[in-house]
This record gives C-alpha cells, structure tokens and sequence, in this order.
C-alpha cells in the first residue's frame, strides 16, 4: 500500500510515522512529504531513512491512503484534489470537520460515519476526542442531554513552538519561585505562542476570542464536533479551554447529564468494557488520571467517577489522553486500519 504522511516532520506528523510502524500498518512505499522549508529533512521508518519531499498532487499521485497533519490552510490547497483522484485522506486539520459530507470520526464512537468509504475523514479536535472517548459508552447506555467540558490542554498542542516557549520561560523564572508571590507583572516572560506568561501559570484561551459569544474558537469547535460526532444536533453542549504547563496530555474535567439516572458504579462498568478507555478511579488509593500518565499511551485515562449532588442523572468524570497520539496521529492510523480492513 502506497501511504502518504503530508507534515512529516512535525510533531504529529513524526508521530504517525512511529505508530504506523508500531502497528504494522501494511505500507509497501512511504511517501513523506511536508512545505518546501521542511522538504530535504530525512525521517526514520522502519530502519530506514526517507527523504521528506515538498507535498503536491504529483508527489501523491497514486497514493492509497495521505495522513495529513499540515494545517488548514495547506489542507484546504490539496485535500480536495487528491480525494478525487482516488486518494483516502485523513485530515487532522480544522479544515473539513464541519463539512456535511466529511465523516467526522473516532472509530471507538462512531464507526458508522466510515461508512460509504468517504474520500475525506477529519479527525475530531484532541479535546473532544479525550472527552467523547469517556462520554460515549455512557451515551450509548443512558442518553446523553448535556455537557459542560472544562479542559486542560498541554502546550504541544500549540506546537513545537508552545513546548519550546514553555521550556524557556521555566528556564528565565527558575529560582525566582518565591518572587512569583508578589510578581512585578512587567518582569514576566511572554512569549508569542500564549501571549500570557505560561509557566507556572494557567491561561484561559485555547485560539482567539469570538467577540460575538466570548468563547475562543477552540470552545465553539469542542461544541459543534461534539454535536456532529454523536448525531445529536440539539445537544446542549458548553465548554471553558484552558492552556496548562504541561508538555504532553490534555485532561477534561466533564459534567454530564442523561435521560435516565446513572450511577458511578455502573458508568465504571461500562468504562471498563469501552475499547480505548482505561479506568483509573480509586482516588483512596491514589488511582486517578494525570496527564503525565496518560503520555505515551495509547488509550485515554478516565477517573474520578462521581454522582452529581442531587443529580441521579448526572455524573462527574474526569478524562486524560495523549493529544499527540489518541487526540491526533493514533486516531488518524485507526481511521485509515478501520477503512483499509473493511474494503478487504
């Protein structure tokens, strides 16, 4: 099989090469590709060096399978080419999620979107895939009417540049721990990835500001994928994205409610059966999720299991996955395994 990884030598992009590998993905020719700055670098698949070459149609021309992580204006030049020429592509890019014809997937929620082979897939925001990848078995047991997603998103998903910008400023502040009591705010380091000082901080925007809602893009798109991915339109749905010091890991603080009472015991047994979960959720014995736990892994960390106060319909979770892997380049190989295996 002919596979194209388009933004190889990104931090996703690197990562689908290593899970394609992982996985024993059947790839008979690797075709790595990326922009005209990064073309010429060399990537290591399967004990050998490729050349990254400068992405085009021609360079993808006959290509089975393009697992893209290059952004949405790159997406948007090629994409559409490509899939009528007969290449399956699968979009890690905000560029075509909201499209009516583009299945929006995690093959553990809603594998039926693959159906009709669809030439262009997007996958899903890293958010909501760590959220709906703990919601969804619940979902499918109790009907669900609403959320409220408070996330927790590590600095890689911003980029190289959010990790190196991170580093940094740990590096300026180190030994100044107990000057950050009473902080001359003009001393601070900022950087132009947050725009907030980072380290040892919080900061509360994940994109730019809707001016007409108050909400960041990143909230507006966690809402509207969540409706599309679960067919439910009218889904009451709302979401505060926050930016933590984290290198690696998004976590989702999540309150949902149903059409019917659900208890903690029975959402953890359900949990337990869910393919891609991994319940962590003895908070007596120091059995929660972290992100740093959750790095590295393939499956998405769901813990601190609770009722709601007075709710019996409604439940308090608290979820962590890779963004690299699960909320990304994991999601994009299983996508591409679930088509590949289903035309045989």
């Amino acid at each position: 099989m002919r596979v194209g990884v388009v933004g190889a030598t990104g931090a996703v992009g690197r990562e689908m090469l290593r899970i394609l590998e992982e996985r024993s993905f059947p790839v008979d020719e690797l075709i790595p590709l990326a922009s005209e700055r990064s073309a010429g670098t060399r990537v290591r698949f399967q004990g050998e060096d490729h050349t990254v070459g400068v992405l085009s149609l021609d360079a993808l021309r006959g290509a089975d399978v393009a697992l893209s992580s290059c952004g949405s204006t790159a997406a948007k030049s090629w994409i559409p080419q490509a899939a009528e020429a007969g290449t399956v592509c699968i979009d890690n890019s905000s560029a075509f999620r909201m499209e009516p014809d583009v299945a929006l997937t995690i093959p553990e929620v809603n594998p039926e979107s693959l159906e009709g082979r669809p030439r262009i897939i997007a996958v899903p925001n890293c958010t909501i895939i760590t959220a709906l990848m703990a919601v969804a078995p619940l979902h499918r047991a109790a009907g669900l009417q609403s959320l409220i997603l408070s996330s927790y998103q590590s600095v890689s998903g911003a980029g190289r540049r959010g990790v190196t910008e991170l580093a940094e400023q740990i590096e300026k502040l180190h030994g100044m721990e107990e000057d950050l009591a009473h902080p001359d705010p003009s001393a601070l380091p900022v950087g132009e990835v947050f725009g907030k000082t980072i380290a040892y901080n919080v900061v509360a925007k994940v994109d730019a500001f809707d001016p007409e809602t108050g909400f960041t893009f990143e909230e507006i798109k966690i809402q509207r994928e969540a409706r599309k991915i679960l067919s439910l339109p009218e889904l009451d749905v709302a979401a505060t994205a926050v930016r933590v010091p984290v290198p690696v890991g998004h976590s989702v603080s999540i309150h949902a409610t149903f059409l019917r009472p659900i208890g903690p015991d029975e959402a953890r047994e359900l949990l337990s059966a869910a393919p891609g979960v991994e319940v962590r959720d003895d908070p007596a014995n120091g059995v929660y999720p972290s992100p740093l736990e959750a790095a590295g892994r393939d499956e998405v960390l769901v813990g601190r299991i609770r009722q709601s106060p007075g709710r019996p319909d409604a439940l308090l979770l608290f979820s962590c996955g890779d963004n690299l892997r699960k909320g990304a380049a994991l999601n994009a190989v299983q996508i591409a395994e679930h088509m590949f295996a289903t035309s045989k």
